[in-house]
């Protein structure tokens, strides 16, 4: 009998890749891009299981997974990318986003540090287990986390932009 909007988990990320298909739009990319909103990830990563599985192109075209989840709140003004200590090469570029950032982007929950380990909480563990190179944006969980207050009021709007502006 409750409603669970999920304004953060997900559909900041869902909102963000609207954002990243606009500006893509606007800026034609030299190389292929795929954009791709999976389904059943609470469920087992369902959605991005039968993706990796019926790749639409050949594996090895496949450069990097980019997986945008929980990205528009965090009162410490902190996002996590994930994904470093399995793929350094793919971070190499973003070894200064940090100085150019207003918000604090910092490396970690993926075994490299003491934090919980978010290899595989979302879809992106999926192009882990088939050896694609990963990106994870994320914040840490908050108290409306799965909950039905997890509404679109609730969001920090300038956090949520600057962390899409990554």
């Amino acid at each position: 009998d409750k409603i669970y909007n999920g304004a953060d988990d997900n559909a900041s990320g869902t909102c963000a890749l609207f954002a990243v298909a606009q500006y893509l739009t606007a800026n034609p990319p030299r190389h292929s891009v795929v954009l791709v909103a999976f389904d059943g990830e609470e469920t087992g990563l369902l959605g991005s299981k039968h993706f990796v599985k019926n790749l639409p192109m050949a594996k090895d075209t496949v450069i990097l997974n980019m997986n945008m989840d929980m990205i528009s709140r965090n009162v410490k003004r902190e996002i996590f990318l994930g994904g470093k200590a399995h793929y350094p090469q793919a971070f190499e570029a973003l070894s200064d986003l940090d100085e150019l950032s207003p918000i604090s982007v910092l490396f970690g929950h993926d075994g490299s540090d003491k934090k919980d380990n978010w290899t595989f909480a979302s879809d992106h563990g999926n192009f882990h287990k088939a050896d694609i190179p990963f990106i994870y944006f994320g914040v840490e969980d908050h108290k409306d986390y799965h909950q039905p207050t997890d509404d679109f009021e609730n969001i920090h709007k300038d956090f949520y932009r600057e962390a899409m502006a990554l």
